[in-house]
């Protein structure tokens, strides 16, 4: 575990779009195809948060200012997950909810980024009154390490469903 002392987690802004792309950009084929709530160029970016729903964080390394993760908070569920998320019959599951959908750089996968961000995305969401987070598009089940990063983070599984392969709901009650 590295020292997390100069990574700076914040929201993101419009300034940092460049950035964001040269990071997406950089990404492993096997971490982009695990991440996919907007496509990875400029105008798909910049069209993604003109919506008032969307909030975007990032993670910079200490050295080069680099974004080393993202991960974007979504108010409310995706519209095309709606019925299968309600078929699950948890309670009042689209009440005060957000969609979670977190991505961190091949490199600095597995050295604590990901919690590190997911503490300051806590701290966001409870100012916004969010009640339970529910995983953009699940997870897809052959990614272990991502299943049990979020069942140490508190998510439970609510169900399982087929879309490019099984992939599971998970929520966290905040």
């Amino acid at each position: 575990m590295l020292s997390h002392e100069n990574i700076i987690v914040r929201s993101l802004q419009s300034p940092d779009f460049n950035a964001l792309l040269n990071y997406l950009h950089n990404l492993s084929a096997e971490t982009k195809s695990r991440f996919g709530p907007h496509a990875f160029d400029a105008a798909s970016v910049i069209q993604f948060y003109n919506s008032n729903d969307n909030t975007g964080f990032i993670a910079t390394e200490p050295d080069s200012h680099s974004i080393i993760a993202y991960s974007i908070i979504k108010e409310g569920i995706l519209f095309h997950d709606k019925n299968r998320l309600n078929g699950y019959q948890y309670p009042e599951i689209e009440k005060d909810a957000c969609t979670y959908a977190p991505s961190v750089a091949d490199y600095w996968q597995g050295k604590g980024i990901g919690r590190l961000m997911f503490q300051q995305i806590l701290i966001d969401c409870r100012k916004k009154k969010f009640k339970r987070m529910i995983l953009w598009g699940g997870v897809q089940c052959s990614n272990e390490k991502a299943r049990q990063f979020y069942q140490k983070l508190g998510f439970i599984t609510l169900g399982q469903f087929e879309y490019n392969g099984l992939n599971q709901d998970m929520l966290l009650e905040l």
